[in-house]
């Protein structure tokens, strides 16, 4: 379908946790943009899509996401990054700077960004890198990557070593109204570390990473912050129950997200499904899961990213000590977070939907994430009584290294719209390519 001048969703489940909407709805769309929700639409409109049985909410947006080009296009593309995340439901994702070239200076972030406008199936914002060429010493120049169009900076694979560089990162980003997204881990406990400190560590004999890593790293950024109010700082993966305290403990502190694997898996995994549930931060333990939850309930973590991070079959057999850090996730995260957290009751639909739609976007200042007149119709319709089970030979990623292959899971997408334009529907891409102009 190509972009109608006027669209009717009909006979969904509206869900909109930005504007409080959560009804059985029409939608009416024009020039992609909404029209209306409820009555009210053109009375004729020139394409109607069947939504009942389904829920219509705004597309997801991910915060956090390894679209691995330039520099390991063996690993991943845009395309193919951004074809994962629409087939899982994303209409927005955030690049993170650990590419070769970094983001690090105007020229680079506009030659990716001109990368992104020729191949990307959904809107992908270029997050900064905090130090030149990622080598943790200079830190770039904040102010001119944001002219360039990124949507943050953050220091992740390629962490900030001392406090003065902090505290500096942090009042340029406060002077720029940008966000920092940090890395937690203090390397001194964790260096070598390639999974949990813990029994499963040991039993598989290889190194392991101290759970405290994570919470020591955010203590020093907390005393790196003198400001006045809440610094500009985005925890990114958080993944332990000392991490979650320093948070609850930390007033007029940070926001944090955490990823699907870390609320549905523990260190136990690594057993079953080797290097394919290795990633940094670990796999923790069961204690931390359940902190982790408790935490996304009561608000302390208030987005839910994949941290997708695609890599080739063959790095990752080289087993636990030795392949890379890092599992897929775009197309398994709708239906991991539905499985561990509505299901279970812990959350309402509408509460699991905030952490991937409303959070992230009014973290981002950006339009989307939202169902309200005058808005992008960036849309997920997915059914939700659905089952399916993982086969990561069918993904759309280039990455196969997921350790939920094989588990049955629930809701499927059924179509992804941005811009009031179909980019996916029953299981097929548009055949027109990527919607041109979204980024």
């Amino acid at each position: 379908m190509t972009q109608q001048q006027a669209l009717a969703v009909r006979g969904g489940r509206v869900i909109c946790p930005r504007t409080g909407i959560d009804e059985v709805a029409d939608l009416h769309i024009e020039r992609g943009r909404i029209a209306a929700v409820g009555p009210g639409g053109p009375p004729a409109p020139e394409a109607v899509i069947d939504a009942t049985g389904m829920v219509v909410c705004p597309g997801l947006i991910d915060l956090h996401v390894h679209l691995r080009e330039p520099g390991a296009e063996h690993k991943e593309t845009i395309e193919s990054g951004t074809r994962a995340a629409v087939r899982g439901g994303f209409t927005r994702v955030c690049a993170m700077p650990n590419t070769t070239p970094a983001p690090d200076r105007p020229a680079t972030v506009r030659e990716i960004r001109g990368r992104i406008r020729r191949s990307a199936w959904c809107r992908v914002g270029v997050i900064g890198a905090a130090t030149l060429d990622n080598d943790r010493e200079s830190l770039t120049d904040f102010g001119a990557l944001k002219a360039a169009g990124c949507v943050a900076v953050s220091d992740d694979a390629f962490m900030l070593r001392t406090a003065e560089q902090r505290r500096e990162a942090l009042l340029r980003c406060a002077d720029e109204d940008l966000l920092f997204i940090t890395h937690a881990e203090a390397e001194e406990l964790s260096r070598d570390g390639v999974m949990h400190d813990g029994d499963m560590a040991r039993r598989l004999g290889v190194p392991g990473q101290h759970p405290a890593a994570e919470a020591r790293a955010l203590e020093a950024w907390r005393e790196a912050w003198d400001g006045p109010g809440r610094p500009p700082l985005h925890v990114a993966h958080l993944s332990t129950a000392a991490g979650v305290a320093v948070l609850r403990e930390w007033e007029d502190g940070p926001t944090a997200e955490t990823a699907p694997h870390y609320l549905a898996l523990t260190h136990e995994a690594v057993a079953e499904h080797g290097a394919n549930a290795k990633m940094n931060p670990p796999l923790r333990t069961e204690e931390d899961r359940r902190a982790l939850i408790g935490a996304v309930r009561d608000g302390t973590i208030s987005v839910i990213a994949t941290d997708h991070a695609p890599h080739t079959a063959e790095e990752k057999a080289a087993g636990v000590a030795r392949a890379p850090f890092g599992v897929v996730g775009l197309e398994t995260a709708l239906s991991v977070v539905l499985a561990e957290l509505v299901e279970p009751g812990i959350l309402t639909l509408p509460e699991a939907l905030a952490t991937m739609t409303a959070a992230p976007a009014g973290l981002l200042g950006v339009e989307g994430g939202r169902l309200a007149v005058g808005a992008p119709a960036d849309l997920l319709i997915f059914a939700p009584d659905a089952r399916w089970t993982v086969r990561p030979e069918r993904f759309a990623s280039m990455g196969r290294n997921t350790p939920f292959a094989g588990r049955e899971l629930p809701a499927a997408v059924e179509a992804v719209l941005i811009d009031g334009r179909s980019v996916y529907a029953g299981g097929r891409f548009a055949a027109a390519g990527p919607p041109a102009g979204i980024n």
